[in-house]
């Protein structure tokens, strides 16, 4: 009894493992950085690798530590083996059946490439440990066209268009990407309105609670609310009420903005072709850097490398 109370009091004892810190990403723009995470059930991947694939555990664990997600998986909008969404820390793999100390999440940021992410971004590679594999870099090559579809659509899921306040907030992520280098969420503390000035050529200013921005960044943010919106209800809702797509060109014509930004076109398929290829960037090249955080992965495997992994029932 005195030596089974003695391992007892000396397990209660036993120090935590320090818990994972997120990178911190403050120096980025916003708009530009993408964050994501992906659970991973060890057991499935020991599974695979040893009963499936005859590989030696201590193979196995080699290889889970080198491992690095694909860009398909990355890319995935369905989960599938060895990856899943758990509701709850505590669930259990829905592959497999594993307890949860054989699940691992890998933190993944995504970083699209500009003159204002840059520098901070190799300045954030440089100050990584480059010891241990903890974390892996890789690159994606994209195009503006396809980073600002993927960019609305993202903001599209995020916004609740039965909302009024949606004008505002996608306002906010639009102004953000369009000039990364502005604090848009110290700019909008106290803004009660948005407004077209009358007489700035170019920039923005604030006077009285009131954001007015230069006539072109104005109409341009309402083509940007009506992409967002148009598929909501019949037009889109803009900060000027709701158009219909020859609304909208009529309007962007007899303001100016259509001139302003060399969009030629007549017919309604090739001015909306030509405002896309501007307002996007179109085919111009950019990269995705991914940094990819395994060290929950790695302190997992470092405390299983002793723990057979258990054998998978059918959820």
């Amino acid at each position: 009894m005195p030596a089974a109370r003695t391992k007892r009091k000396a397990a209660a004892k036993k120090p935590k493992a320090a818990a994972i810190a997120p990178l911190e990403l403050a120096e980025f723009p916003p708009e530009s950085v993408t964050r994501l995470e992906r659970w991973l059930c060890l057991a499935c991947v020991l599974d695979v690798f040893t009963r499936h694939m005859g590989l030696a555990a201590r193979t196995a664990h080699a290889e889970i530590k080198r491992y690095t997600p694909t860009f398909d998986e990355l890319h995935a909008q369905h989960l599938s083996r060895p990856f899943f969404e758990p509701a709850s820390p505590k669930d259990k793999c829905p592959h497999c059946a594993s307890a949860a100390k054989w699940h691992a999440r890998l933190w993944i940021y995504r970083i699209e490439s500009g003159k204002a992410t840059d520098a901070p971004r190799r300045e954030l590679v440089k100050s990584l440990p480059a010891s241990g594999g903890q974390f892996a870099v890789v690159d994606e090559k994209s195009t503006s066209q396809h980073a600002f579809y993927e960019w609305l659509e993202k903001l599209s899921e995020q916004l609740n268009f039965d909302d009024p306040a949606w004008l505002r907030e996608a306002s906010l992520h639009y102004l953000g990407r369009k000039e990364p280098k502005t604090d848009w969420a110290r700019t909008f503390a106290g803004l009660h309105a948005i407004r077209r000035s009358r007489r700035l050529e170019s920039g923005w200013e604030i006077d009285d609670g009131r954001l007015f921005l230069n006539p072109v960044l104005f109409d341009e943010l309402l083509l940007v609310q009506y992409l967002l919106s148009r598929s909501h209800k019949a037009g889109g809702l803009t900060l000027e009420g709701r158009y219909t797509l020859a609304e909208l060109f009529h309007r962007l014509r007899s303001s100016g903005y259509l001139r302003a930004v060399g969009v030629t076109a007549y017919s309604p398929s090739d001015v909306f072709e030509e405002l896309l290829a501007y307002l996007s960037g179109g085919e111009t090249t950019l990269r995705f850097y991914y940094i990819i955080d395994r060290r929950d992965v790695l302190a997992r495997m470092q405390a299983l490398k002793e723990v057979a992994p258990p054998k998978p029932k059918k959820m």
